[in-house]
């Protein structure tokens, strides 16, 4: 009889954890992480950031190269230094820690954070 009660037991715990996996879905990484910048209303923290022409902030997300592609008429380095290239393979420098304006009427096409 106590190995019924057992047997019965571990049944019982097997179908709560099926039912569990089974309505229970992973989660995907968000689109923020899979995304080389993402647009805020400020430039965060440790980020490199360049202003578009509309007013958006692009925070570059991580070191080496961003394809970005648009016009942006400023940069702010909060934290490391950058290279802002553009379309007729001209580039601005922003060393860490400083901004500056950049050539608004020129069309960007990445930014390589140095790290």
């Amino acid at each position: 009889m106590h190995s019924v009660k057992r047997v019965a037991a571990r049944t019982a715990t097997a179908i709560a954890l099926g039912a569990i996996a089974l309505t229970v879905t992973p989660t995907s990484a968000s689109a923020i992480e899979a995304q080389p910048q993402y647009k805020s209303y400020k430039c965060d923290d440790g980020r490199a950031c360049v202003y578009d022409t509309s007013g958006q902030v692009w925070n570059m997300e991580h070191c080496g190269n961003n394809p970005i592609y648009g016009r942006f008429n400023y940069a702010k380095a909060h934290g490391n230094s950058f290279r802002v290239w553009y379309r007729n393979n001209t580039w601005d420098f922003v060393p860490a820690w400083s901004e500056r304006t950049l050539d608004g009427g020129n069309y960007v096409t990445q930014v390589d954070v140095y790290c």
